[in-house]
């Protein structure tokens, strides 16, 4: 069984601290593929020579509207060279996120529309943050038809997941979706096309229903693994193979491991 978490911050505390340590016990539940999506220049670098590293690890770039101040002036170059030297499987994380306080709406268009650009420029897929701006999105994705990726973490409901799935988006699934309690994901996970599913941790930041908020770690994917499984009524094994070949697919991955 082969599991691929497509969304962990392994450049961050307190992964980074334990990087062999969480790897080790992320294999031992079967999880042989990581996606370290940057949310900045400097955690973009970092996830890039964390892939050059270990085969096992695969990059995006990004700038995360969180990270966006008034001040910032984004130029996609910094992005595009370092795209060019490193070979990143992707660009995110990238999106919009309108529960930040005093944000722009108008900057993290303009940005996040500079890092479609990118990707179609690159021709790579695109790992996709939202909260509470489902709808600009939608109207901006539509503008890059030649541009798919993943809505990471996704919880926006099953009739905002169709509007997704028809531009040729995926759909991630993380923590969430193994609380009982969290009807909406688990509604999303029913109806979604089984070759646009995949698995993600988003750790260490999104907790789980016996993890807490922090202290994920790649090897909870396999809960999640698990969570679908019994949602859909598949295998575990079946589950793993699925969303991992769907992984490998988006990201355009060689099966080297």
């Amino acid at each position: 069984m082969k599991l691929f978490d497509t969304h962990c911050h392994l450049t961050d505390s307190p992964l980074a601290q334990d990087l062999d340590g969480v790897l080790q016990r992320a294999l031992s539940f079967g999880v042989e593929n990581f996606m370290v999506p940057g949310y900045d220049l400097i955690s973009s670098r970092t996830a890039c020579r964390l892939a050059s590293a270990n085969p096992l690890i695969h990059a995006a770039i990004g700038l995360h509207p969180a990270w966006l101040t008034p001040a910032t002036n984004f130029s996609p170059e910094p992005f595009r060279q370092l795209a060019r030297l490193r070979a990143p499987a992707a660009i995110g994380e990238i999106g919009l996120d309108y529960a930040l306080n005093d944000y722009s709406a108008a900057q993290q268009a303009e940005v996040l529309r500079g890092q479609l650009e990118l990707a179609a420029i690159m021709s790579l897929p695109v790992i996709i943050h939202c909260r509470r701006a489902f709808e600009p999105l939608l109207l901006i994705l539509r503008e890059f038809p030649g541009v798919f990726g993943v809505l990471h973490a996704y919880g926006g409901g099953p009739q905002l997941a169709e509007k997704f799935l028809s531009l040729g988006h995926y759909i991630g699934f993380g923590g969430g979706l193994t609380r009982p309690q969290a009807r909406k994901v688990r509604e999303t996970a029913l109806m979604v096309p089984v070759e646009r599913i995949l698995l993600e941790t988003d750790a260490p930041y999104i907790g789980s229903h016996s993890v807490a908020k922090g202290e994920s770690e790649p090897q909870d994917v396999l809960a999640v693994s698990q969570s679908l499984a019994d949602l859909r009524g598949w295998g575990l094994a079946e589950t793993a193979a699925l969303t991992t070949a769907n992984a490998f697919r988006l990201f355009n991955l060689p099966e080297r491991i």
